[in-house]
């Protein structure tokens, strides 16, 4: 029978070898196709997202957690909240550097900035669930609490290969977030974080180099304008 996740912090030496066995396969698994999605394009793309997707939605039903194990239930938001006007302040430091340098300079692509934003927003909810309530979790049972921070920003990082500016971001703030998450075990307010700050990305740094925030395949695919 598959576990749960507890939300206390576990102790590796009560995971049995066979649940420690589908822990690492799931992790793996979920790895390598998100892998092989940022490496594709067109419908290919498209199909191995959706398998991605179902198969980390899946392999999470099956141990039956709790939404307070997971970080889906308002346990938590409360003392999290304080990382959406840290994330505010970052932004608006970044917005005002970028006009002073004349970097600034609005969303890339012909969808209204409202819809892009908001579509946006829930994709970083998504990458927060996937990092904390998938990888982190998982991690949490198999090693030490700073080694499942530190592998979990690690799969983050190398997510976004071959963007060197998302790489050095999404190292640091994949290392902050896991441990905001391993206090607070919530992902709503790290998602509305992750939010503001990747958009901030998007207008601030120039296009030449975050390349419209692309990763794997798109990233060699930018092409200016």
């Amino acid at each position: 029978m598959f576990g749960s996740f507890g939300i206390s912090a576990s102790k590796v030496d009560e995971v049995s070898p066979s649940l420690r066995f589908i822990y690492l396969l799931e992790i793996f698994t979920a790895w390598a196709l998100i892998e092989a999605t940022i490496w594709h394009s067109g419908k290919p793309q498209s199909r191995l997202f959706w398998i991605s997707f179902l198969f980390i939605v899946t392999s999470t039903i099956v141990h039956r957690p709790k939404l307070n194990e997971i970080g889906l239930s308002l346990r938590g938001l409360r003392s999290s909240l304080w990382v959406i006007p840290c994330a505010i302040a970052v932004s608006s430091a970044a917005v005002l550097l970028a006009w002073a340098a004349g970097t600034l300079h609005p969303l890339f692509g012909a969808i209204a900035q409202a819809r892009h934003s908001t579509g946006y927003a829930i994709w970083a909810v998504l990458q927060q669930f996937i990092l904390q309530s998938y990888f982190f979790l998982r991690f949490e049972k198999l090693v030490s609490t700073r080694s499942a921070i530190l592998l979990s920003a690690g799969l983050f990082c190398l997510a976004h290969i071959p963007n060197p500016v998302l790489l050095v971001t999404c190292l640091i703030a994949g290392c902050l977030a896991c441990e905001i998450f391993r206090r607070n075990r919530n992902i709503y307010a790290l998602g509305v974080a992750h939010a503001i700050l990747g958009l901030t990305i998007a207008i601030t740094v120039p296009d030449d180099i975050q390349r419209h925030m692309r990763v794997g395949i798109g990233y060699y695919h930018y092409h200016k304008g």
